[in-house]
């Protein structure tokens, strides 16, 4: 046999309010969730110094400008592979010799050490300026002749 139906109560239902902790509880999924949107736009950003974009043909400098490095850390620069170029270290020219330039990738690097340019980093403020041109060009020489040298500097800190 069926169960009889039965009609709701007339007039309007008293609504229950949701309770404190359920309250609580929901703003702070709503923190969190804006907390990682926010993390997702800005993403690494606020350690670098907000400056001009790179030249199209660097890819990545080392270290990256506003960076606080170690003193014998590498200081150098990821060209486009069909470059290569020349370091300077507060306006002193890294020899080539000294230089670990990788010509296939474009990667032209210096670590200070014993018996080199540079032995350390001195504590603070430093800037780099990489020199580049592209390899079919020839070396530096050549490359200036024909006008293709471009050059690039940036600001790091040895700590």
């Amino acid at each position: 046999m069926a169960t009889p139906i039965r009609p709701l109560p007339a007039g309007p239902r008293a609504r229950r309010l949701p309770s404190p902790q359920t309250i609580v509880i929901g703003l702070g999924v709503l923190l969190a969730v804006n907390l990682l949107i926010f993390a997702g736009q800005t993403g690494g950003k606020g350690q670098e110094n907000p400056g001009p974009p790179l030249p199209a043909d660097i890819e990545t400098l080392v270290p990256s400008p506003g960076a606080v490095i170690r003193p014998q850390e590498d200081v150098g620069a990821d060209l486009k592979d069909t470059f290569t170029g020349a370091l300077f270290i507060d306006d002193r020219r890294i020899p080539q010799d000294q230089t670990k330039i990788i010509p296939g990738l474009g990667q032209v690097s210096f670590r200070p050490g014993p018996d080199k340019e540079i032995s350390a980093l001195r504590p603070g403020s430093h800037h780099a300026t990489i020199i580049y041109w592209p390899q079919e060009k020839g070396d530096e020489d050549g490359a200036k002749a024909a006008g293709a040298v471009k050059s690039y500097t940036w600001q790091f800190t040895a700590g």
